[in-house]
């Protein structure tokens, strides 16, 4: 059940009927009423249609709840390893610098 009330628009002034939508445009001049909003929800978007492209194994929404977990698990195990590796890498070169450094 969607509520109508009241809003003024932040672009002509005007005051006109809204239903809280996040997409709801002034029906005077076209302008968003909450464009933060709308450019939330839009990089949310992309942010969720990017790390499904990042993932290692892709989760479907036809997937079971169970091999959803499971594939999220197996993601974050990888990008926990890759980072962990990464970071011993760094380390390891630094102690190499700063021994070098030491035995000059």
């Amino acid at each position: 059940m969607s509520q109508i009330s009241e809003i003024k628009c932040p672009g002509c002034g005007k005051w006109s009927e809204g239903t809280g939508k996040i997409d709801e445009k002034c029906p005077h001049c076209g302008a968003y009423y909450n464009p933060g909003r709308v450019h939330y929800a839009e990089q949310t978007r992309i942010n969720t249609a990017r790390n499904k492209e990042n993932s290692y194994l892709l989760i479907k929404d036809t997937d079971d709840p169970l091999v959803n977990m499971g594939k999220q698990f197996l993601n974050w195990l990888r990008w926990t390893t890759f980072y962990g590796i990464s970071v011993i890498y760094f380390v390891i070169a630094l102690m190499v610098v700063v021994f070098g450094l030491v035995m000059l």
